[in-house]
């Protein structure tokens, strides 16, 4: 039997052992806090022209780099004239330089081309043109320092990554600048904001040490502070450096404490900047839909609560590794009805209650107890879209250490009944669909409920495609597809100009590449899930092979008069026996009643 109840946990051994870091796909560039929502550094030292380096030099040329003029000298002809343009600061204008600079970043007209180059970038930044002023910049960061914009590009990246999902690639973009870069003193009003995104980086690139290096100079007085203390937590998790983990998530806890305070001196404000800003989002959405990308509209207090309850989450997955379970409870129970991460944190509280048994055998029966609760709560109505096959598992093994076989037995066939069909399903519609691009037009018919499949697979397959990274990529499609529309209601002149033909060739690229992409993503999500229920089938298949065996041996028979265990409660609580209806404020407090068939020994 013990090998059975170790076996039964290895679905959430392996949560915990990746589920922390998968976090990352949670979270991209938090909002800026109110008030700096539309305020993109311009270039350092200034807000027009682009200030020499520090050194007042011209850097030498590289390979590949156009050819260049001084930084110090003013623009000549058509250039100044698009400039002058640019610092009109209204769209007709930026539209009216994009165009005088995408020619000169071209070649097509005698000038400056690298500084075509980048004003080129910004001015279809300006625009909303997001993933083509990427495009724009990283061939300057691809050039390298020779390219005398170099430096002066990396603000603006800072800028893109708060406007495009973490899939378009700006991280990659900043990742290629020296750390030592950061400290340029040009950089003093991003430079935090730097220190975080290049941790990120360094995190996806698999450099754990480094990030948290670059992590760990975020100050606490920086908007930054959070978010950099979370993904802090995540690699130091990675690292297995517990007692560092644990401190930075505890930092997160700490501070959204003095964030709340901060915010509550200042709630009328705030609310009122809040609804101003969804009213002028709605505003737009009316003109033209499709220059709006639906997405959810989450404040800079409201995105801080989530790496809180993010923190909550992880905290609780490490007191769970170390077989802390009534801690790691406790972390859990922090996690409000209202997060997307709550159901997840009921499952993780389930499984804690389990393993409890293990440490305190004289409680079992209570432990047992609140187990079934929190499965109680995940099968309530409220959850139709959400489904859990491990817990129809861990109920059968539940009853299994009750020996009540009969009704492990019925869990069992519960899940036979569903999952394994389903996973055959699963797997022809990827068969179905072998190329990406084709099986991301597929996947948006899953996401929307128009696939044709059967009711329950489909939800099976909804719930694989509910993943954070994955929902960035479609994210991005979307993204694309808005500038598409944009471009499409801009004027003739730009569309016929070489800045038209640019971003028609940029968004052409990096649609068809963006949605083959995450195809291949929603296929190997779906693959997960498959290879889940798998696994987790091969679990059901062993407890049922123990049960069977017990039914047979005649050991599924009700002892003397057994009566469970009572709840200890304090004063802020009360009892109500459960008359089959589910009420909001009881989910995550049942106590399903059982006894123990067992012999005692």
């Amino acid at each position: 039997m013990k090998s059975l109840r170790h076996l039964t946990s290895v679905t959430l051994f392996t949560l915990c052992a990746f589920a922390v870091p998968m976090t990352l796909a949670y979270a991209g560039p938090p909002p800026p806090p109110p008030g700096k929502k539309d305020a993109p550094p311009p270039p350092p030292k200034g807000k027009g022209d682009a200030p020499p380096p520090p050194s007042g030099d011209v850097p030498p040329s590289a390979g590949g780099v156009p050819p260049s003029g001084n930084l110090n000298a003013p623009p000549s002809g058509k250039l100044q004239a698009a400039e002058d343009l640019y610092k009109a600061d209204n769209p007709d204008s930026y539209s009216k330089a994009a165009v005088a600079f995408a020619e000169a970043a071209s070649a097509q007209i005698p000038g400056d081309t690298p500084r075509g180059q980048f004003w080129l970038g910004k001015s279809l930044y300006k625009l909303g043109f997001y993933a083509s002023s990427l495009s724009v910049f990283s061939e300057i960061v691809d050039a390298g320092t020779g390219h005398p914009y170099h430096k002066l590009t990396l603000p603006w990246l800072a800028s893109l990554s708060r406007e495009l999902p973490e899939s378009a690639g700006v991280l990659e973009k900043i990742g290629q600048y020296k750390s030592t870069d950061l400290e340029d003193e040009a950089f003093d009003e991003v430079r935090d904001e730097l220190y975080y995104l290049t941790g990120r980086y360094n995190y996806n690139k698999g450099d754990l040490a480094k990030s948290i290096s670059m992590l760990g100079l975020v100050p606490d007085d920086s908007d930054y502070y959070i978010p950099a203390q979370f993904f802090l937590g995540v690699a130091e998790t990675r690292e297995l450096h517990g007692t560092q983990a644990v401190e930075a998530f505890k930092n997160v806890l700490r501070k959204n404490i003095e964030l709340r305070q901060a915010f509550d001196k200042d709630k009328k404000k705030r609310k009122k900047e809040e609804k101003k800003r969804k009213k002028e989002l709605k505003k737009l959405k009316k003109q033209n839909p499709k220059l709006v990308v639906d997405k959810e509209l989450v404040s800079y207090e409201e995105e801080m609560q989530r790496f809180e309850e993010r923190a909550n989450l992880s905290l609780g997955y490490i007191f769970y590794q170390v077989g802390k379970f009534e801690t790691a409870i406790k972390y859990f129970d922090k996690i409000p009805q209202d997060s997307p991460y709550w159901l997840d944190s009921i499952l993780a509280s389930a499984w804690s209650e389990f393993r409890l048994v293990e440490v305190e055998p004289e409680r079992a029966n209570l432990h047992y107890q609140r187990t079934l609760g929190y499965i109680h709560t995940l099968n309530a109505p409220f959850f139709y879209d959400y489904l859990y096959p491990e817990a129809v598992v861990l109920k059968a093994v539940t009853y299994y250490f009750n020996c009540r076989y009969s009704v492990a037995r019925t869990s069992i066939d519960e899940f036979m009944r569903r999952y394994p069909e389903t996973k055959n399903k699963l797997q022809s519609v990827l068969d179905q669909a072998p190329e990406d691009f084709a099986f991301y037009e597929f996947s948006i018919k899953i996401r929307e409920g128009e696939s044709g499949l059967d009711p329950f697979v489909e939800e099976v397959a909804q719930k694989s495609l509910q993943d954070k990274t994955l929902e960035k990529n479609y994210a991005y499609v979307k993204e694309l597809e808005r500038e598409a529309a944009l471009l499409e209601s801009m004027s003739s002149e730009f569309k016929s100009s070489a800045a038209g033909d640019r971003v028609t060739e940029d968004l052409d690229g990096l649609t068809s590449l963006a949605k083959e992409t995450t195809g291949g993503l929603a296929r190997k999500r779906l693959q997960s899930q498959i290879s889940e229920i798998y696994n987790l089938e091969r679990e059901a298949i062993k407890i049922e092979y123990e049960v069977l065996n017990r039914i047979k041996a005649g050991e599924d028979t009700a002892p003397e008069n057994r009566r469970p265990d009572k709840p200890k409660i304090d004063r802020e609580h009360e009892i109500y026996n459960y008359n089959g209806e589910y009420w909001k404020d009881e989910l995550g407090y049942y106590n399903y009643q059982v006894t123990s068939l067992c012999k005692e020994e």
